[in-house]
Order: C-alpha cells, then structure tokens, then sequence
C-alpha cells in the first residue's frame, strides 16, 4: 500500500494530535541530544554516525514492509539533491551551530523554517504565490529576528554570530527542501527516504574524512547514548511517524508542528541541560510563532455558498 494515500480521511482525533505533539517533542529534543553529543564528537562525524543508524533502521523497515524503491534516473538525481538540502547540509549546520549555541536558542531559529519557505516559494513556484496573512507571517519572522538579536545588534558582538547563522542557514536549507521533495511525492516514503537518509550518510562520512580525519578519543557512553538516539528517534522514528500523520491527515494538519517543535525544544534545553534564555528570546518566540500561525490562516468569501452535506 502506498505510504501517501488515503481513502476517506477523517476529522483529527485524540490519536492524530497525540502523534503531532510526540513527533514535536521528539524533533524538538534533538536540539538537547545534538548539544550533549557535540562537546566530545565532532559535528560533522557526529552527524553522519547518526545517520549510519537511521538509515539501517529504514532500510529494515522498507525491507520488512516489502517495500522497494522504483524510481527512475530524474527521481534518483532528486533524491540526491534532496538528501543534501534535506538532511546532510542542515543538520551539519545545525550541530556545528550548537556547540556554542544554546539548544534552545537554536530551535527558536529553526521557526524560521515554514517562513522561509513561504518566501522562498513565491519565487520558484506557480500555485504558492504570497497572500496577505502570508506576507504578515514573512514580517513576523523578520521582527522576530530582530528581537532574537537584539542585543547583538547593540553591543556588535559577534562571539556566537557564526554559529547562529549556520543554524539560519539550516532553516533555509530546510525550506528549500520542502520545495524539492514536491517532486518525490509519487514514490513510497519508506524505501526513499531509506535511500535519502543513505545519500546523506555518504555525503558526511566523506566530509568528516576530510574535516575531521581524526576520531574523538574514547567518548562517554553519555555522548554515545545521545548519538544513538538522535539516530533511533530524530532522524528513523520520526520520520515513520511523520509518514503515519500525514498519510492519516494531510501535510496541512501535519504543518501545525511548526509551531510545536521551537517550544519543545526551549522545554527540553531548560529542564535537562539548565538553560535559561534571556526575556528577548521568549519575546521572539512568541513573535517568530505568531508569524507562523498567521500565515497559515485562510479567508474564507463572505458571500461563498454553503455546501450541504449529503448522507
């Protein structure tokens, strides 16, 4: 059966929502993992160990559903791309952004990614044109960003700049990812993200050879414990999870994660590593998700028909 289709899809229940809250918590903790792992494994090794795992637990699960990938030349070339901007750039971005960056601090950055794409798509796109409620959540995005800055734009420090542009630079390349895999939707999920995640794999062991030929001495079992979770849960779990909600539900129900996955990700940093992000953050915060929830919003005519339901 195909991953993507439904017959009758029903109104969300109980089930539907407790899935989007577990993928929300479960993506918005891989900020936390990433920041525990990263102070003994480089980024880039880091990264590619945890997709070593995840490709193997997708690979098994394809496998195990008698799944395969049948895909011709333009579908593999687009994959390749899509595991790139998908998977291999941002979440190398991302990890090397938190080595000196709070992960909550990072997740709120990554708001910014549903915004991206918004603009980004009235560019490339034909039927994604920017509207008002749109154009109003783009703005909130910019103002939240300015709010998130603040003080660096007051006191031009630049200690973390760096840092805090990759993880920018990840929400872009996530946005440029979701415009990618439009064109991936006729192929079954399991057996090509398998295949996705193994591109990425490939592309990091390659970067990490060359950036990081050397391996970190003897990591502590904690460091090895968040390296296989990222694997087993952000980046394997989540991603069957994520295929289950919205072949239930449609990507318009699953895109209210976005608002879910920053707030998960600031509880996690704050309850097991002790951050505390400063009032400008939670300011942006809320800023940066309001964005995302206007711009989600649809206006209906005032003088449209009602359409009667038949029995």
């Amino acid at each position: 059966m195909d991953d993507t289709k439904t017959s009758v899809r029903q109104q969300p229940g109980l089930q539907d929502y407790w899935l989007l809250i577990v993928l929300a918590f479960i993506w918005g903790g891989s900020f936390m993992l990433t920041r525990v792992a990263v102070a003994e494994v480089p980024p880039i090794t880091l990264t590619a160990a945890r997709q070593a795992i995840a490709v193997v637990i997708l690979g098994v699960v394809a496998l195990a559903a008698g799944q395969r990938l049948r895909a011709n030349r333009s579908d593999h070339l687009i994959i390749f791309v899509s595991a790139f901007f998908g998977t291999a750039l941002p979440f190398g971005l991302i990890t090397w952004g938190i080595e000196e960056t709070t992960a909550g601090f990072a997740a709120i950055l990554m708001g910014l990614m549903p915004l991206m794409t918004i603009l980004l798509a009235h560019f490339v796109t034909h039927d994604e044109k920017m509207t008002v409620p749109k154009l109003l959540g783009v703005f909130c995005g910019l103002l939240g960003l300015v709010v998130l800055f603040w003080s660096e734009i007051i006191t031009r420090t630049d200690s973390e700049i760096w840092r805090q542009l990759a993880i920018m630079a990840a929400a872009i390349s996530y946005a440029v990812n979701a415009l990618i895999t439009k064109k991936l939707l006729h192929l079954k999920a399991r057996p090509m993200f398998a295949v996705n995640i193994g591109w990425s794999f490939v592309m990091l062991a390659f970067a990490a050879l060359v950036l990081e030929p050397e391996l970190p001495a003897n990591p502590s079992w904690v460091a090895w414990g968040a390296i296989v979770a990222l694997g087993v849960f952000p980046s394997a779990i989540a991603a069957l999870l994520m295929f289950k909600l919205i072949a239930r539900q449609g990507a318009s129900f699953f895109g209210q994660i976005n608002l879910l996955v920053p707030v998960a990700g600031v509880l996690w940093g704050a309850v097991f590593l002790g951050e505390r992000l400063s009032y400008n953050a939670f300011v942006a915060l809320a800023v940066i998700l309001s964005g995302v929830a206007i711009a989600r919003m649809r206006f209906k005519s005032k003088y449209q028909p009602i359409e009667e339901s038949t029995s």
